[in-house]
């Protein structure tokens, strides 16, 4: 045994030293004003070292810390001493909990604290991954126990403050609080109702709408018919308000149609009919995009058969091409009345008296102030979006038929019949054209001085714009810049960590990073607000809380995204490259990454595109230095400026279009690239 040995198993004794030099730069704590306050400013106040007076704790981090270094500096037998280093730093990890969240739970903690706390939760995954409790090395080990805290922190946590709002009174356990809380609101149960109702019309809608367009662009006879994927796909690039206020424009009381072509002044449109058509347009391109893949995965040769056996095309239709797309027909579904419930932006626009879950959240906090109320409705929203989204993953998601095979099947898809496809097509043509005539709308109404009233030609809403609204159209980029990536590279991950390793409690570690896209975005906002208001979490008031309710918002489209490139890939390639001796973090750098470079731009844009529109939850979040496009916006509409609301959306319309181009024209460029290399080296030039 060598005594002193410090070229092996460097990274627990050299990050300990860093860890030091970072707690002696940063601030541990963060004081009321803000940490960007005591990092300019410099103050002492804060710091590790001054806190360890009031913190004796604190002292027990550094003695942790040293003996971090000193063992590995000597050269003591390496499982025992991989072991001793597993209880140092878990104890670390305990230690902090206990100081922090029982002790001194008052303490805001800053960046130095941060990092210390991963700096234990590193070490002690990487004493796991040489115990070979965890397959693969420290990145490996790392990512899975650092990404889980941080769906604890940022999924859980908030979900459990909601809950534990609506049912501790005074410090006492009641659960029969959250019953009263309900019955005694006179409008509970109309609202639930409203909800159901709104939530299942748009799902059937939605995805009728959807399958028309799938079979249409999948199986007509129309030449053009690749024209109308672009009109089916425009909503999911807008902001939230652009449908909503398209509508009032075309069908409200000074609505081109209503008033100027049937000459009728009603209020019609306020309500459900308002929300379900606005609702429908925003959600049939999501309900499009499943059926379509499911559309296109059917196999020609089975209806093929059906017809050499002699049966009609009606009758194949209806025995072979329907049962195969019922599963992606309740798929669609189930995910449309998800959306609609955790829709917020129509409702509030459109919504009149017609209350729905969403607005009367937003309303018992910003007009009642009764945070139990807005708990309440918030648990109810959350177990009905949550049981929809359980039987779409554990029931519908895995209920499907299998019809590509090992064997050759006919490429090209046999059209469906022809009254069928006159039908549809026809359909498709006059929603095509409904769409054209809302976003047409919107484009008019910002160039006109008063809609309906005065439709003279303007440009003076574009100059209020520059005065009124520029600062937040460039806060809103900067966020939205910040949160991709981040939001690529985490879902990425997470995805990589599902699709090629096990884990102990890997499902719920799955299930939990999936779980954002059930939750309404009006209770990640509630329970973000009730979480992160307190120390020892302060982050409301700051930019760092829009960020991370961006990147755990729009995680699960990104592990989607990943976990589907992933399964084109070979895991052979992996093991190749960690059998030569590589790390897994360079074999996930420089064998995964350069194969899926299409899928991360894809889920770098689609963040982006997300973080641009969001409303529900940021709205809860926003100061007046962090203001948002899309608050900025419905701003203006409360307070009657249409014309610089409209204006503001055609900025932002025109702003994703442009970040969807260029991810289109690099996309082509790097796949066309890996084209050639592919040949080349198969041609053996390389």
């Amino acid at each position: 045994m060598r005594i002193f040995d410090p070229g092996r198993e460097k990274i627990i004794w050299v990050g300990s030293i860093i860890v030091f030099l970072l707690l002696t730069l940063l601030p541990f704590a963060s004081p009321p004003e803000g940490m960007m306050i005591a990092l300019r400013e410099g103050s002492r106040a804060y710091s590790f070292w001054t806190l360890r007076q009031h913190l004796p704790l604190l002292n027990g981090f550094v003695v942790l810390l040293v003996l971090n270094i000193i063992l590995g500096l000597l050269g003591f037998d390496r499982r025992y001493k991989t072991r001793v280093q597993l209880v140092l730093n878990l104890l670390g990890v305990i230690l902090f909990v206990l100081q922090f969240v029982l002790l001194t739970p008052t303490v805001r903690l800053g960046a130095g604290s941060f990092i210390l706390f991963f700096a234990f939760l590193f070490f002690v995954s990487k004493s796991l991954s040489r115990m070979g409790l965890i397959r693969g090395d420290a990145f490996i080990s790392g990512s899975i126990l650092s990404i889980g805290v941080l769906l604890i922190i940022f999924i859980l946590f908030p979900l459990g403050v909601i809950l534990a709002k609506s049912i501790i009174v005074e410090g006492s356990l009641k659960p029969a609080n959250f019953i009263q809380t309900l019955v005694a609101y006179p409008s509970s149960l109309r609202i639930l109702k409203n909800s159901l109702f709104m939530s299942l019309s748009v799902g059937v809608l939605a995805t009728g709408v959807g399958l028309v367009f799938a079979l249409v662009i999948e199986r007509s006879r129309f030449r053009y018919r690749r024209l109308m994927q672009g009109f089916s796909l425009l909503p999911i690039i807008t902001p939230p308000f652009v449908i909503g206020l398209a509508i009032i424009f075309m069908f409200g009381r000074a609505g081109f149609i209503t008033s100027k072509i049937l000459g009728i002044e009603s209020s019609f449109i306020f309500g459900y009919p308002g929300i379900v058509l606005a609702q429908t347009l925003s959600f049939a391109p999501m309900a499009y995009l499943i059926l379509s893949g499911v559309v296109q995965s059917l196999d020609s040769a089975l209806e093929e058969a059906s017809y050499t056996l002699g049966a009609g095309r009606w009758r194949s239709f209806r025995t072979i091409i329907w049962p195969l797309i019922r599963p992606g027909l309740a798929n669609a579904f189930l995910l449309s009345v998800i959306e609609s419930l955790a829709d917020f932006a129509n409702p509030i626009l459109l919504g009149g008296d017609f209350d729905v879950l969403a607005t009367s959240i937003y309303l018992a906090i910003i007009g009642r102030y009764d945070e139990t109320l807005a708990a309440s409705l918030g648990i109810v929203l959350l177990s009905i979006t949550l049981t929809t989204f359980i039987i779409q993953r554990y029931w519908v998601g895995k209920r499907s038929y299998v019809t590509v095979t090992g064997k050759p099947s006919r490429y090209s898809a046999l059209p469906i019949p022809k009254f069928l496809d006159y039908s549809l097509l026809g359909f498709s043509l006059v929603w095509v054209v409904l769409t054209m005539v809302v976003y047409g709308s919107v484009f008019v109404g910002s160039f006109v001085k008063l809609w309906g009233i005065n439709n003279s030609f303007t440009l003076l809403h574009y100059r209020r714009f520059l005065s009124d609204g520029f600062e937040s159209y460039i806060t809103t980029i900067k966020l939205a810049a910040i949160s991709a990536p981040l939001t690529a590279a985490l879902g990425l991950v997470i995805a990589y960590l599902i699709s090629r390793y096990r884990f102990f409690a890997k499902r719920p570690f799955e299930f939990t990073s999936m779980l954002s896209f059930a939750i309404p975005g009006t209770v990640v906002g509630i329970g973000y607000v009730m979480s992160f208001n307190t120390p020892p979490l302060v982050f409301t008031g700051t930019a760092a809380i829009l960020i991370i309710c961006f990147i755990f918002r729009n995680m699960p489209v990104g592990i989607r995204s990943g976990m589907a490139a992933l399964q084109q890939i070979d895991p052979s390639l992996e093991e190749a490259s960690i059998t030569l001796g590589a790390s897994n973090l360079r074999t996930f750098g420089q064998v995964v990454l350069p194969l899926i470079r299409p899928a991360i731009l894809s889920g770098l844009v689609f963040s982006f595109v997300r973080a641009m529109t969001p409303i529900s939850a940021v709205i809860f979040l926003v100061t007046a230095r962090t203001k948002l496009a899309t608050v900025v916006i419905l701003g203006r509409i409360e307070a009657g400026k249409l014309g610089l609301a409209t204006a503001y959306c055609t900025i932002m319309i025109l702003t994703m279009a442009v970040a969807i181009a260029l991810m289109f024209l690099v996309v082509r460029w790097i796949a066309g690239s890996s084209r050639a290399v592919g040949e080349r080296l198969d041609a053996g030039t390389v």
